[in-house]
Parts: structure tokens; sequence; C-alpha cells
């Protein structure tokens, strides 16, 4: 294994199905403001406001980037017919060859299979091109669409942090998910399948 930090910038954009996956910019600010105002987002977070705001959305994105221009931090932004409609980044450890996963899909555009695809695609990216080692993430143990959304991408559940979080007045519990680098992916083997086809 290298002791590359690079985050392969010049692949993208990456082709996900109708999904062009892109690294954000500062061109992104009105549309994450729209995906982060998105029903259900607040929900699923606890690092944005229950009303975010413009200048929370340029302070947000610029942090994102400066991340970015630092490899701590792959952020993607999805595009579909020219609009942008989720986005899904990588938080990163390089010294342990880990990604924390974070998604955020804008409402008129779930139950299309684009969360999958654009986890499918920045799976694989971290594992093939980065070479990380896993790739986790935490849902709220109430965000069913999220842990359904881990399984059905062959995540394994760990387990349950007690009150991990702090949201609301309320600390929260959340499910640890995570994916190996020698894990199956369930899309590598249908894949695999449909070209025999």
């Amino acid at each position: 294994m290298s002791e590359s930090r690079d985050l392969h910038l010049e692949a993208f954009p990456l082709q996900a199905g109708e999904l062009n996956l892109l690294p954000i910019n500062g061109d992104h600010v009105e549309p994450m403001l729209r995906i982060m105002s998105s029903g259900g987002v607040y929900e699923g977070l606890a690092s944005i406001p229950r009303k975010p705001d413009l200048p929370f959305a340029q302070d947000r994105v610029a942090e994102l980037c400066q991340q970015i221009e630092e490899n701590r931090l792959l952020q993607l932004v999805a595009e579909y017919e020219g609009v942008i409609v989720g986005t899904i980044g990588l938080g990163l450890n390089w010294k342990h060859r880990h990604g924390g996963l974070g998604y955020q899909l804008d409402k008129p555009y779930r139950g299309r299979g684009f969360a999958s695809r654009m986890l499918q695609k920045i799976v694989d990216h971290g594992f093939d091109q980065m070479e990380l080692n896993r790739i986790w993430a935490e849902t709220f143990v109430d965000n069913s669409a999220s842990s359904s959304l881990l399984r059905r991408n062959g995540f394994e559940f760990e387990g349950v942090k007690r009150e991990a979080w702090f949201k609301d007045g309320q600390y929260l519990d959340a499910d640890t998910w995570s994916l190996i680098a020698s894990d199956p992916r369930p899309w590598k083997k249908n894949r695999i399948m449909n070209d025999d086809v």
C-alpha cells in the first residue's frame, strides 16, 4: 500500500448512471442551500441548523472547498439534467486509511436510485483510486431510509453508539456501519451478472 494522500480529482467528473459527480466548488452555494433546506435533511444530520440561510451555505461550501484543498475531504455534488440534486463526501483519516461517509439528496429526487449510485461511485473511488481500507457511516437510529441504503449496498451494521450526538436539546443514539475494501460490493456482482446475460 502506498502512502499517497491523493484525492485523484483528475478522475472527475464521474458518471453514475444518469448522474454526473464532480467536486464541490464555490458555484454550488445556492444548490447546497436548497439541498440542506430540503425536507428530511435536517432530521438526518447533526451539523446543520434547522433553517440554513445563505451565509451559512456560503461558509459551509467555503469550508468544504478548503478541506478538499487540504486533502482532508472528498466532497462531490451530483448533477442530473443540469441540476445539482445531491451531495456525497468522505471525511478522510489518511493515517488509518478510512473515510467517513455523508450524503444528502434533494427530496424531489429521492426514490430514483440516485443515492445508491452516488454511494457506489464514491465507495469505488475511495477503495480503488484513493486506496482506503475502510469506509464508515453513522445514522441516527430512527433514520430507516439511510440504514436501508447502507444495508442494500453491502455495509455491515457494527452497533449503536449510545447518546453520540446532541441535537435539539437531547442526546441521540447513532447506528454505525462500515464497508472494508476486501468486502464484496453488491453492485459489482450485479454488474458482472448483467454483463453475462
